[in-house]
């Protein structure tokens, strides 16, 4: 499979309180915070705020403590993880990113991030050629929610009725509610790639810490 899409826009901002950036920044904490800030010796993008309610974004804004630009103080843990069962569902396995680094939990998070998840899926039965085409096109799954287009195949499986899927955005349940939405149902759903990370051969219930490379390779798309 080649590049699986490629990105134009950043993802959408996501702010959280002065303070609260500060503390996830390791500087200090949020109590901290307000007396830094309560003191002018916090700027936000070039601007002495005083102003503990502003909400800003760690990806786009610019703080700084004493004139001195604001920097995470230690280096942060990326692990994958081969979960044997996903969150709130037993039928869900695969890979799973485990990390401290909240910029990167975010752009993995975020549906405006764009990054690519590519899933094995179990199927009560064949999809038709319509269904195929509703899914790759994108689809209205309830809530006011419509996916956007993805890349499905049918694969060779053993036995049952298995397609890959690679998505871009991570709704609630979104896998579920596609094929349901078809009037199919999932038995068995595993995670097999987040960006250009691949799950290979990590053992069920093993992990492994990350190297830079890998790290970068997770916002790969």
């Amino acid at each position: 499979m080649g590049r699986l899409s490629t990105r134009s826009e950043p993802p959408a901002r996501r702010a959280v309180s002065l303070p609260r950036a500060l503390s996830k920044l390791g500087l200090c904490s949020r109590s901290q915070a307000l007396g830094l800030i309560s003191e002018g010796r916090v700027s936000v993008n070039g601007r002495v705020s005083r102003d503990a309610s502003l909400r800003v974004s760690l990806e786009q804004d610019r703080l700084s403590v004493d004139g001195a630009e604001a920097r995470e103080t230690r280096d942060h843990i990326v692990i994958a993880l081969h979960k044997p069962v996903g969150r709130l569902d037993k039928e869900t396995s695969g890979l799973l990113i485990l990390t401290d680094d909240h910029r990167l939990g975010e752009a993995l998070t975020n549906p405006e991030g764009h990054v690519p998840k590519t899933y094995e899926i179990g199927l009560d039965k064949p999809p038709d050629a319509t269904a195929l085409e509703s899914l790759r096109n994108g689809l209205d799954i309830g809530k006011g929610e419509r996916t956007r287009p993805a890349i499905v195949a049918m694969t060779d499986a053993p036995a049952g009725v298995r397609l890959t899927m690679t998505i871009h955005e991570g709704r609630n349940r979104q896998i579920r509610r596609m094929m349901a939405a078809v009037g199919l149902a999932v038995v068995a759903l595993r995670r097999v790639s987040i960006g250009d990370l691949k799950l290979g051969s990590l053992p069920s219930g093993s992990h492994r810490f990350l190297d830079a490379t890998e790290r970068k390779s997770l916002l790969v798309s």
